[in-house]
């Protein structure tokens, strides 16, 4: 029983909007759905390669459960964390603890881990904008979606901070006769009512307008970045600026897609008319993910990213 002068007692905390990190944990691992494309079926839409042509694929999903909207977000959030923690594996493993347990991370850690999860989500009394947030997941899922894929030779993770100026991302993969080709990826995403061509057309201006300056940053910082140092591929990654100004084969371009909204039958018809110079087989590639409840699952990643802290 209070009296007047008694202090009232702290509201309790509203209950998560759809399932907790453990459950979704839970349903990845029981259901044995621990990959993005395990949710994301693919559709290749290539024929064969010819001149002028961007070949193209597409993951759509429009009817999730919300426990596996809620599985799908935590496959992205584990897999985002354990990147952003890098070598440092002992606070990746107390920040994955703590938010499947549902508990707070103690002080001072709990500023330590803050201080990962800021610069893509920022923090739960300061966070980053939508646009942000939906464009990294965006990114996260165009990686997970095509690194795993045999011909891939180096592919780094996306960028660490949301604001990073540069490309969006780049691979190195093999033709089947085993050449080396690069692949400067620009990530684009429409979370509104707005012409998907419109978002697509501006991700082709970028490229054409920025190609080489990102192209520049990629090769300067490649030791830093990549999985392969070896004399094969460092050779080859010095060849890749003048091979852009010039469309070499060597080079080309892909643009991923992520919306909520229904695709359009031919997403990337204006793509080799936006980039002249890259028009020999194989040079355009489009990836494209529709995933009607794209917002929910965004901000369930950051709710996720949050948990604990």
């Amino acid at each position: 029983m209070t009296t007047p002068d008694s202090p009232a007692a702290p509201p309790p905390a509203p209950a998560p909007v759809g399932p907790t990190p453990a459950q979704s944990e839970e349903f990845a691992r029981t259901n044995n759905r621990l990959t993005v494309g395990d949710y994301l079926k693919r559709a290749f839409h290539d024929g064969s390669a010819a001149a002028g042509k961007c070949e193209w694929s597409s993951h759509v999903a429009v009817s999730l459960t919300p426990e596996e909207a809620g599985a799908l977000a935590w496959v992205l959030i584990d897999t985002i964390m354990r990147a952003r923690f890098g070598p440092a594996t002992a606070l990746h493993d107390m920040w994955r603890q703590h938010t499947l347990a549902g508990t707070r991370i103690p002080s001072p850690t709990n500023r330590i881990i803050a201080s990962f999860v800021e610069p893509v989500f920022g923090l739960p009394n300061a966070e980053k904008s939508e646009h942000h947030l939906h464009g990294h997941v965006g990114e996260w899922l165009w990686h997970l979606l095509t690194k795993d894929n045999r011909a891939v030779r180096v592919q780094p993770d996306p960028k660490g901070d949301v604001t990073d100026a540069g490309g969006d991302g780049f691979s190195i993969y093999e033709t089947g006769t085993g050449a080396l080709r690069f692949r400067l990826w620009e990530s684009k995403k429409n979370t509104g009512s707005g012409s998907l061509s419109t978002t697509l057309n501006d991700a082709y201006t970028q490229l054409a307008e920025a190609g080489q300056r990102y192209v520049a940053k990629i090769v300067g910082t490649f030791a830093q970045v990549s999985n392969d140092n070896s004399d094969e591929m460092m050779t080859f990654i010095t060849e890749v600026p003048e091979a852009w100004v010039q469309g070499d084969e060597l080079v080309g371009v892909g643009v991923m897609l992520a919306t909520h909204q229904t695709l359009p039958k031919t997403p990337f018809r204006n793509m080799a008319a936006k980039l002249p110079l890259l028009g020999k087989p194989g040079q355009l590639r489009g990836l494209a993910t529709s995933i009607s409840c794209y917002d929910a699952l965004a901000k369930t990643v950051r709710r996720y990213a949050w948990t604990a802290l």
